[in-house]
């Protein structure tokens, strides 16, 4: 019996195989995904529930309107993933994950990211049965999704920085060395793949959830995730605050990472590099938002971070002035610039 904390099956018609395999599913998905994949999975040993929301109001609510299933497959990307392990913990059935984009780690964190009027909040501590990455269905994926992917490992960059500080400042959580060298490691892999990840070909993608594991598996035995999850994601939610929208995941971790890494001072041509080599789009018009959004979401960083109480920072050691700001943003406009 395989014992991993997060045992991965790779292979194609993965889908039919496991919805064949046992009866009385709970599929948590969305319209636009189910059209594309119910041909693959018989439909009188199912339920569905299409996922709109993450708002915990809202779902507390939902996990109690079906019943009378014996396992929960999350199938498609970040909202359904979580979705489904707020659906398995509160029918206390197994999980499973199968994603259909790479675009966020979703499938593989023990926690759950569910929102507070808008605002994100990482809860609960669950396992997933089996996570399944059907290489027929990821290369099918729009090419940016999965090169969205590149976000939450990039991310690592300037979370392993923060974790550095946390450490220092608040002794919460020891630091680990030999993690913040395995990131490092996991960052020069990430430059070698980026041909392969671009392309949307299984050996990019496969290196993406290796990497993927890799972080889960070292989060769930720390018991947080310090190391993938700072200061960018804060810039991030942040502007989801200020413009009241939800963007692609990792499409605003890389704006996050972009200027994370230079108010740290930390490797941030490198980060510059990274991000354009993977082709994501981090210029306002791709996130359609302003100039000002962003100038707003930095200028109101440090404010934010203590009004929410998030985890100790460089948000919370260095204050954020307009001086630099400006800056920074004339720096990013002839990094990215409007075509």
């Amino acid at each position: 019996m395989n014992q991993e904390k997060y045992p991965v099956t790779y292979g194609r018609n993965l889908l039919t195989n496991l919805t064949d395999s046992k009866e009385n599913w709970l599929i948590v998905t969305d319209p636009v995904i189910w059209e594309k994949l119910k041909g693959q999975v018989r439909q009188d040993a199912i339920q569905l529930y299409f996922v709109t929301t993450m708002e915990k109001k809202v779902m507390d609510e939902e996990v109690k309107t079906l019943s009378g299933f014996s396992q929960v497959l999350g199938l498609g990307g970040g909202m359904a993933a979580d979705a489904a392990k707020l659906w398995a913990t509160a029918h206390q059935v197994p999980l499973y994950q199968m994603p259909t984009a790479l675009s966020v780690n979703a499938f593989l964190c023990y926690k759950t990211a569910v929102r507070y009027d808008h605002v994100v909040k990482y809860e609960g501590d669950i396992l997933p049965k089996e996570i399944l990455i059907d290489f027929d269905i990821l290369e099918q994926a729009p090419r940016h999704l999965n090169l969205s992917g590149v976000g939450d490992l990039l991310s690592c960059l300037t979370a392993s920085y923060d974790w550095k500080i946390n450490a220092l400042i608040t002794k919460s959580h020891a630091f680990d060395q030999r993690i913040y060298d395995e990131t490092q490691e996991m960052l020069a892999l990430l430059a070698e793949y980026m041909g392969e990840i671009v392309k949307n070909k299984e050996p990019g993608l496969r290196y993406i959830v290796r990497a993927y594991k890799g972080i889960a598996e070292h989060s769930y035995r720390m018991r947080h995730t310090m190391w993938e999850d700072g200061s960018e994601h804060n810039v991030f939610m942040n502007l989801e605050r200020i413009t009241g929208r939800q963007f692609l995941h990792g499409q605003a971790v890389c704006l996050g990472v972009y200027f994370m890494s230079a108010f740290q001072d930390n490797q941030h041509e490198r980060a510059v590099s990274l991000i354009r080599r993977s082709e994501i789009d981090i210029r306002p018009q791709a996130l359609q938002i302003t100039i000002d959004d962003i100038r707003q979401a930095l200028l109101t960083l440090n404010e934010f971070v203590r009004a929410q109480n998030i985890r100790y920072s460089i948000c919370n050691a260095k204050e954020v002035t307009a001086e630099w700001v400006e800056e920074i943003i004339a720096k990013y406009q002839r990094d990215f610039p409007a075509v």
